[in-house]
């Protein structure tokens, strides 16, 4: 019951309170040849964060993914974005080095942020009809209250993610990962529809199956293969989500 609580809890958390501004139907879809401008960051290490019973069982350990997260995020969103019939242009950080908007929500509507002028007409001159950011964030990993302060744990990475308590051990692939799309005709942030919202919302993945490791603060690459297949996956589910509201629109 406890266990149903706490995820009823991280869920609000997570899917935050606020409301996004009503959009027609097919808002944000784009004709097959629009510009796709395309900019990803993603810290190369992986992380195996672990939480015991007591601080003094805490660590965090790096490892290393098997293909740098940058090119490979990079690498998924081109492939599918051009198999849907867009042209993917490699933006430079005049476009943006992070994930803001460029497009703000504002009494009900979006708008064109003002502060992203600049990069909003550069943008357009290239012709560029849409932009993905791609970044690695800070993802909240667990949050624990049980009667006294909650217990909050933040991965700065993507990897993986334990929590033992007496004697039993949990498992969570953690994709610390954001992707915002900004529309700039008619300034839309589609990341705030579905499909993405719920795409990013499940950033954390409990790994039910995980064997347990024969050194547990020295996990082998096999060991370590279904973290990686996890985060993989979530790469894959960000690049279709963005691919189905770039051609469809969202709702």
């Amino acid at each position: 019951m406890l266990n149903r609580l706490l995820a009823i809890v991280c869920f609000f958390i997570l899917a935050g309170c606020t409301t996004t501004p009503a959009v027609s139907p097919n808002a944000g879809k784009l004709a097959k040849g629009s510009k796709i401008g395309l900019l990803v960051y993603m810290p190369a290490p992986a992380q195996h964060m672990h939480v015991g019973t007591t601080v003094f069982n805490n660590f965090s350990t790096p490892y290393q993914f098997p293909w740098n997260p940058t090119v490979r995020t990079y690498e998924v969103f081109q492939s599918d974005l051009e198999k849907a019939g867009f042209q993917v242009v490699k933006l430079t950080s005049y476009a943006t080095t992070s994930v803001n908007a460029l497009a703000i929500e504002k009494d009900g509507r979006w708008i064109a942020n003002p502060r992203q002028e600049w990069s909003a007409r550069k943008l357009k001159e290239e012709q560029i009809s849409a932009v993905v950011v791609v970044e690695g964030k800070r993802t909240l990993a667990r949050l624990e209250c049980t009667g006294g302060p909650c217990g909050e744990s933040y991965m700065e990475n993507s990897g993986l993610f334990t929590r033992s308590m007496l004697g039993f051990t949990r498992y969570f692939s953690v994709s610390a990962m954001e992707a915002k799309v900004f529309i700039l005709e008619n300034p839309l942030e589609i990341t705030a529809y579905e499909p993405m919202k719920t795409i990013q919302r499940n950033r954390v993945r409990q790994l039910n199956d995980f064997a347990e490791p024969r050194d547990f603060q020295r996990l082998t690459n096999t060991e370590f293969s279904p973290v990686v297949s996890s985060v993989d996956a979530h790469i894959k589910s960000l690049s279709r989500g963005t691919t189905q509201a770039l051609s469809g629109g969202v709702n």
